[in-house]
């Protein structure tokens, strides 16, 4: 977290909150926790499913997908039940519209599994981080909207490193690269998506990830039909053996650690903590893929790997610094709006999907000064902060500083 600035105030922490003593250190101990547990998970479901397909040599990534989706459901279900998350009513109307928003979610995982079998970590970090660009792509293309000159040298050099890293890659793999960029095509698609319908319907996040498991449980169980993976693990060599259990179905439940472990640190931090963590760790990821599995690795790779990182970072610090930036402008906007409390039908815990450039995060419902219900929008590329009225599309006020750089 170096590249971050360090010319705030000694009483403001990094997002500019005030405080300070004894007190102010133990109030940001759970927010420091929940990222570190997010950074953690987030690396350690790609690590745990690895070594699913490379020590165990299993080769049937539906198949896993699917045991995830469905402790998924019963995770939710019975964490619902016990009162430690809620979850909104079922609404057939919105289970529906998000059918797609699943299939394309649905297709990302199968693909993202599938490029891990064939590719080694350091590379398929490289591979996804090609998100970025697609979502670029597909703002220019349906907004018109582009990012800062900042933004754009800092994707390119990522683009540049993960090139060059490919290009010295002593284990290529030509499908591993094609089912790679498909994913991120569709992680891109995925984004937009759900940045969409979480604006239209603020379907809280768990709401979203439950109507998306129950869409996903019966798609990739047809996968595996489709494909023969039925077939192929019922005589896997190890399908009985106790530490291959204990992986598989550690490799179920990370899934939803993952995404809880997201809703955490956005909670007890907020989003840009969450996508600076994300950001961050993709960096600690390639690292330490590198030394995992029996990596082969040339100067070369080594190298683009390098550029890649860089790319990362610099990314991750223009996303922080043009948040403040956001956050001053749009501070007199912001201060006539405020959380809906518990009193007029609010939640403190229930946040809905938003999205943020090329990332989807978790926004808390905020009303105006009048108390009508608002809907914060992040947009996307080169886009402002703005709020409007759920039932009317048009903006009430753009906060934030767009432009081309």
């Amino acid at each position: 977290m170096g590249l971050l600035p360090t010319h705030h105030k000694p009483s403001q922490d990094l997002h500019g909150n005030t405080g300070g003593g004894a007190a102010s250190a133990s109030g940001k101990v759970p927010g420091i926790t929940a990222a570190l547990f997010y950074g953690f998970m987030s690396i350690a479901a790609v690590f745990l499913n690895k070594a699913i397909f490379e020590v165990w040599k299993y080769r049937y990534p539906a198949s896993l997908v699917a045991g995830q989706t469905v402790f998924t459901v019963v995770a939710i279900a019975c964490l619902s039940q016990l009162g430690a998350i809620k979850i909104g009513a079922f609404n057939p109307t919105h289970f529906k519209r998000v059918f797609v928003v699943s299939a394309v979610f649905q297709l990302k995982l199968v693909l993202d599994m599938s490029a891990l079998v064939l590719v080694n970590i350091p590379m398929y970090g490289i591979l996804k981080s090609a998100t970025t660009p697609f979502v670029m792509l597909l703002d220019f293309v349906i907004r018109r909207r582009v990012p800062t000159g900042r933004v754009q040298a800092a994707v390119w050099l990522t683009t540049t490193g993960g090139l060059v890293a490919g290009y010295g890659d002593l284990a290529f793999d030509p499908l591993g690269y094609a089912l790679a960029l498909s994913s991120a095509a569709c992680t891109a698609g995925y984004v937009v998506l759900v940045g969409k319908i979480g604006d239209e319907l603020q379907l809280d996040s768990f709401t979203l990830l439950l109507y998306n498991s129950l869409w996903s449980t019966p798609l990739s169980a047809a996968i595996a039909v489709l494909t023969g993976e039925v077939a192929g693990v019922a005589t896997f060599p190890h399908l009985y053996e106790l530490p291959f259990v204990v992986a598989f179905l550690t490799s179920c439940a990370s899934a939803f650690v993952l995404n809880y472990a997201t809703y955490l640190c956005t909670r007890l931090n907020d989003a840009l903590t969450t996508s600076v963590v994300g950001r961050t760790k993709s960096v600690v990821q390639g690292v330490g893929g590198l030394f995992a599995f029996s990596v082969e690795a040339g100067l070369v790779n080594v190298g683009g790997l390098t550029l890649n990182s860089m790319g990362i970072l610099w990314y991750a610090y223009e996303r922080y610094a043009d948040e403040r930036r956001r956050r001053g402008i749009g501070g007199a906007h912001a201060a006539g709006l405020r959380k809906l409390s518990a009193r007029e039908g609010g939640d403190a815990t229930a946040h809905f999907m938003s999205r943020n450039e090329s990332q989807l995060t978790l926004s808390p419902k905020v009303v105006d000064s009048n108390g009508r219900a608002l809907v914060q929008q992040n947009g996307g590329f080169g886009a402002g902060t703005h709020a409007r009225h759920p039932n009317r599309g048009g903006e009430v006020d753009g906060g934030g500083a767009a432009g081309t750089g």
